[in-house]
């Protein structure tokens, strides 16, 4: 990762700032003030939240231990997401100082966490805390952004040098799927082109949720992509998929990933040639 200066790091707060007036933080691009709380995709206004924070041993390995901030408020409203509806957000939420978090990443670190994770929700949409929580830190963060990737490309930019690892969970490899378990328009393409771009940055980590049904209509043309443009990219098929918030209103999500599903899954991994994240260490 790019050091980066304080000049830059001021610069980059003052130009999200001014964004927020007529938000374009993600590709919905609403364009709200998000200072006069008007009605968004994420329903955020300029006060960023946390619903919660704490040290996990239960995310990839290279990241553990992992301090986990949980950022509210999302951009997309995915069927089977199974933070909803805590991480949609609620005023009683804990308020980020950036001061106070940027302390409590430091301290996290200092007790021996290596990584500094922001979750969601979607973290990006909150690029200016983020970007105020790096500023407000005496020390760089080894911080990790886990997101669905849909952000505008300035706001990778503003990140650049300041994210040490992309954990990107790229859904669904159709934009029907996306558009009928998500309510997202054009996700493909978006995602696609982030990942490009954070791939191309630093380090990248893509994960994928199977889901029940999905293999030949997501799975797979996922794979297809990722061999063609990030093929040393390790990439972490997740098989830990359970029901989640309004995942009963569909016929597909109501039952668990097969075993025969998960195993044709790998196997096209492994016929694709990618690099296969492994779940334990060998």
């Amino acid at each position: 990762m790019r050091p980066i200066s304080q000049d830059i790091l001021r610069c980059r707060i003052t130009q999200a700032r001014q964004s927020l007036g007529r938000c374009d933080f993600c590709e919905h691009r609403c364009g709200a003030d998000r200072s006069r709380q008007q009605s968004s995709p994420c329903g955020q206004g300029v006060t960023t939240r946390c619903f919660k924070h704490y040290l996990s041993f239960a995310e990839e390995y290279q990241l553990l231990p992992s301090y986990m901030i949980y950022l509210s408020g999302c951009n997309f409203r995915c069927d089977f997401c199974c933070q909803a509806p805590a991480c949609l957000g609620g005023q009683d939420d804990e308020e980020v100082t950036p001061r106070e978090f940027a302390q409590l990443a430091c301290q996290a670190v200092a007790d021996g966490a290596k990584t500094i994770n922001l979750v969601g929700g979607e973290p990006s949409i909150h690029v200016h805390a983020i970007l105020e929580i790096a500023a407000a830190s005496p020390q760089s963060l080894p911080l990790v952004l886990n997101s669905n990737m849909f952000m505008s490309p300035h706001v990778l930019e503003w990140l650049d040098g300041v994210i040490s690892l992309y954990l990107a969970d790229l859904k669904f490899g159709n934009d029907d799927c996306a558009r009928r378990l998500c309510g997202v328009e054009g996700y493909l393409g978006i995602a696609h082109r982030n990942l490009k771009v954070a791939g191309g940055q630093g380090n990248l980590l893509v994960r994928h949720l199977l889901l029940p049904g999905h293999l030949e209509c997501c799975f797979y043309p996922l794979v297809q992509w990722m061999a063609a443009n990030l093929p040393e990219t390790p990439f972490h098929v997740m098989s830990s998929y359970v029901q989640g918030w309004r995942s009963r209103q569909d016929a597909q999500l109501k039952r668990l990933v097969s075993h025969e599903e998960i195993d044709q899954a790998r196997r096209w991994v492994r016929q694709m040639g990618l690099k296969e994240y492994a779940e334990e260490l060998t």
